[in-house]
Order: structure tokens, then C-alpha cells, then sequence
């Protein structure tokens, strides 16, 4: 539905974004994740036509996406850019907020389609309140219904959980799989392009999941593959909790021969076990997270570890016992 073929824009000397390609696709979500200044805003705004690219393009259904330079009214019609700081309306309702994109339908049509969008945001009860009554997870969730009133191509949204509270969280999240997998509209349904520095809410509803880094579009594939078989260190960390080492340090634990031991290799922190009987360790600290606790061992003057137990038991400078199943061990790129 909507694909980008090798785009770059850069500011002054700074290449932004560096020849990114991709393709969204109806009734799938597609995630982003990259840390702060990586692009991600940039690349929103050339895809919904905000911003002009220095080379490269956009398509929807074939037809090139205009950039502002080349059109009165900077934007596509078909394709909705949701901002992280909202940009609703002050001074008018919910109910307004999310009318306002529909003021050229009919107005039966129109309070159809509100009050479906209402109760499908859970914004009922709030719906006559003014923004600034009501919650960062409702005001998202009003931002949200205002851009798929009219059912665009195309949904993006900048860093949507980011100001959220861990309720809200996850009830935008909920949210965005229900209305992108099941609002099909006359057979056709809304593409979905998520940014986020964050990866735990993407890795969940996403159904292809991409690494940005200074600009590069690095890695892209299922999330359940990026996880596990990250392209570089720098990916393996905006994934989510990883232990990387150098190769010759873990030699220890029984990894066959490599001809470059300077290389980092990765190890998730549930992929160590607690046992009775293995590798010495020593507790340097331990976090609890509710329905785990997350535990750091000293291996050896060179190796720290963090890994996951539900055991309650445990404290620093308690000795202990791990093992490590070397298959789940990956050679990456610094």
C-alpha cells in the first residue's frame, strides 16, 4: 500500500535519513524503534508528505507521494501523521475533536462514525469534556480516533506511548491491534507505521519490526526474529534486556573456536538459568519487577550477567550457581 524506495533527507551536513526503504501494508503494523535521533520523526514527516526528501520517493497505491515544495496544502489525504504532542483542539470537545475530521460528511454519517469511534476508544464518558480535562492516555486515544475518523491509507503515529502512564500504555496499545487488525472497511484496511525509542510495546502488536540507527534503516524482519538474531549490539539493546560480552571471555563456557575473539557476542537474560550445580557466580545486585526479579551475577572479572528468576531467596554477595545453553549464544557487530 504505502512504499518508500531508498529516501534521504539531510539537514545542513547531517544525513537524517539515509537511503530507507520499506512497505506497509494493509491491516498490518510495521515498528520502528531507534534511540533518540535516529530519524525516526524525519522519516514520518517524507512519509506523510511533510517534508520534502533529497532523493528518493514515496508511494501510495502507485501514485507518488508530493512533498510540500510541490503542492499548496502539504500533506496526503489518504495518509494521517499523529504527533506526539497530540495537536488536538484546546477549546472544543472529545466529541468535536474527533468531528472536526469528518465536517465534509453528512451529519448522520458523522454522528454514526463518532459515536462508533467513541466507544470503540473508550471515550464515552469523557466525550464533552475539553482536552485539558481529561488523560494523556485519553487525549491519545481522541488524537487516534480524529486520524481513522474518515479511514485513511495510511496511520502513523510518533512515539504514541511515550507520555503514558503503564495503564495507558497499555490500553492504547490494546487499542491500535484492535482497531488496525479488525476495522476492515469495504474490504480494505488502514496500514499502520509506528515510532518509538522503546521496543517493549512494539515487540507485542507489531507485525514487522525495524531497527533505525543515524539514519539507517539497519534491520527489518519478523519481531520474534530481530529479538533473538539481532544484526548488531546497537539492535540487540533497542530490543529489549541483552548481555554482550567479547567472544574470548566467554571461551569458557565451552563456545568452539573463532579467528576473531574481539567479536561481541549476545545472550538474552532469560537464556541463563539458576541452578544447583554449574558455573560459579557471585549476586551483585537484585531488582525486583513484580512478577520477577532481575538478578546481576559476576562471573569472572571480565563477565557481568544479568538474568531472570522468580526465586525471592536471593541477595547481594550470595553465591550461586548458572548455567548457559551455548546455542542461544550469537556472534554480533560491535
Amino acid at each position: 500500500m504505502l512504499t518508500a524506495t531508498r529516501l534521504t533527507k539531510l539537514y545542513a551536513d547531517v544525513r537524517a535519513v539515509r537511503n530507507v526503504s520499506l512497505n506497509l501494508e494493509p491491516g498490518r503494523i510495521m515498528a520502528l524503534v531507534g534511540a533518540s535521533g535516529s530519524g525516526k520523526s524525519t522519516l514520518l514527516n517524507l512519509l506523510a508528505g511533510l517534508a520534502d526528501a533529497d532523493s528518493g520517493e514515496v508511494r501510495l497505491n502507485g501514485e507518488r507521494v508530493k512533498g510540500p515544495s510541490e503542492v499548496l496544502v502539504p500533506g496526503h489525504e489518504s495518509i494521517r501523521l499523529v504527533h506526539q504532542e497530540y495537536q488536538l483542539m484546546p477549546n472544543v470537545s472529545v466529541r468535536e475533536n474527533i468531528a472536526y475530521a469528518l465536517r465534509f460528511f453528512e451529519k448522520s454519517y458523522r454522528d454514526f462514525r463518532v459515536n462508533q469511534l467513541l466507544k470503540l476508544c473508550r471515550l464515552t464518558d469523557v466525550q464533552d469534556r475539553i482536552p485539558r480535562q481529561v488523560s494523556g492516555g485519553e487525549k491519545q486515544r481522541t488524537a487516534i480516533a480524529r486520524a481513522i475518523a474518515d479511514k485513511p491509507a495510511v496511520l502513523l503515529l510518533d512515539e504514541p506511548f511515550s507520555h503514558l502512564d503503564l495503564p495507558n500504555r497499555l490500553i492504547v496499545r490494546d487499542l491500535l491491534f484492535d482497531l488496525i487488525r479488525h476495522e476492515t472497511i469495504d474490504g480494505s484496511a488502514t496500514a499502520c507505521l509506528i515510532v518509538t525509542h522503546d521496543a517493549t510495546d512494539a515487540l507485542s502488536i507489531a507485525d514487522t519490526l525495524g531497527i533505525l540507527c543515524d539514519g539507517k534503516l539497519i534491520q527489518t524482519g519478523a519481531p520474534v526474529d530481530v529479538y533473538h538474531r539481532p544484526i548488531n549490539a546497537y539492535a540487540a539493546r533497542m530490543t529489549g534486556p541483552v548481555n554482550t560480552v567479547k567472544y574470548k571471555h566467554f571461551q569458557l563456557f565451552g563456545l568452539p573456536e573463532s579467528d576473531n575473539l574481539d567479536a561481541l557476542i549476545c545472550l538474552r537474560p532469560e537464556q541463563i538459568k539458576l541452578t544447583d550445580s554449574g558455573i560459579p557466580a557471585t549476586i551483585r545486585a537484585v531488582y525486583f519487577k513484580g512478577s520477577h526479579y532481575e538478578i546481576d551475577v559476576e562471573v569472572s572479572r571480565y563477565i557481568s550477567l544479568r538474568l531472570l528468576t522468580e526465586r525471592s531467596d536471593l541477595q547481594a554477595g550470595q553465591q550461586v550457581a548458572i548455567s548457559i545453553a551455548t546455542s542461544g549464544i550469537w556472534p554480533v557487530k560491535n
